[in-house]
C-alpha cells in the first residue's frame, strides 16, 4: 500500500473543510492516486523559475486541465534574493513563471524570496 493510500484510508480524519497535499513535481503516480481516491476541487501550482522546473509545471497544468481539475493559480518560489548588505532585490531568473501563467490562462498569485539565512543554514552542517 502506498503512502498516499495510507494517508487517505488509514488515518482517522475528522470532517475536513480542506486537505492540502504537497506533492512532488510532475504528473506521476502520486497525482493520479490522489485524483482517483478523493474529490480534488483545485490545484495550486508552485514552481521555481528555472526552465526545467517550468516545463514540469506546464505538464502538470496540462494534466489537471485534461482531468477537469481547476487550477487555482501559480506561485513562483525562489524568485529573488535580497542582498544582505544593501537590501537591493536581485532577480534570479527572467520572469518565466509569469509568462507561462499568461500563456496557460492561469492566475499568477505570488513570488517568494530566497532568504539568505535559509541558504546559509542549508549549506552549513551542524555537528
Amino acid at each position: 500500500m502506498s503512502a498516499i493510500d495510507k494517508l487517505l484510508h488509514q488515518v482517522a480524519w475528522d470532517p475536513l473543510d480542506f486537505l492540502i497535499i504537497d506533492t512532488p513535481p510532475g504528473t506521476g503516480d502520486t497525482h493520479l492516486s490522489i485524483i482517483q481516491n478523493i474529490p480534488v476541487t483545485g490545484a495550486l501550482l508552485v514552481t521555481t523559475p528555472q526552465k526545467a522546473a517550468l516545463e514540469v509545471t506546464r505538464k502538470g497544468a496540462d494534466m489537471f486541465k485534461r482531468l477537469n481539475i481547476p487550477i487555482i493559480g501559480i506561485v513562483e518560489n525562489m524568485s529573488n534574493v535580497v542582498c544582505p548588505k544593501c537590501n537591493n532585490e536581485i532577480t534570479l531568473y527572467n520572469g518565466g513563471t509569469k509568462m507561462m501563467a499568461e500563456e496557460l490562462g492561469i492566475q499568477f498569485m505570488s513570488m517568494t524570496y530566497v532568504y539568505i539565512h535559509v541558504l546559509y543554514v542549508g549549506t552549513t552542517f551542524f555537528f
